[in-house]
């Protein structure tokens, strides 16, 4: 039996995947550092930046709390399928209150866009 992925993560692997094909095959990132050592830089910034910020409650009913996100300048949220449900502007604030109450009940991805790095997190609209 096939199993589709949802076609944010579809998109995001492939966009990795050729990333990462690109600079291995240069050897190099275009700043002169070797690839490894440009994304174990880039891993680390991505992983400080999802232990960073947090996202509460979850599940969520109306509002959904995100806090720390300083650097953060774009918040988008999808669905399942990959389809964008919501996005927000963000600008340096510490804390966003997102309105989630038009959402359906389900499972659905937020993504937080800085000028280093970009994250997802999950949560649960109840």
């Amino acid at each position: 039996m096939k199993r589709h992925l949802p076609g944010i993560i579809l998109s995001s692997i492939t966009c990795c995947l050729l990333i990462l094909s690109l600079s291995a095959v240069a050897g190099q990132t275009g700043d002169g550092q070797p690839a490894r050592a440009r994304s174990a830089i880039t891993d680390s910034v991505a992983h400080n930046l999802a232990e960073r910020i947090k996202i509460y409650p979850n599940p969520v009913k109306s509002e959904l709390i995100a806090d720390h996100i300083e650097d953060i300048t774009m918040i988008e949220i999808f669905d399942v399928t990959g389809n964008k449900c919501m996005n927000e502007v963000c600008d340096n604030h510490n804390q966003v209150i997102i309105e989630v109450s038009l959402l359906r009940k389900g499972i659905y991805f937020i993504r937080f866009i800085s000028p280093r790095a970009t994250i997802m997190k999950r949560f649960i609209k109840e």
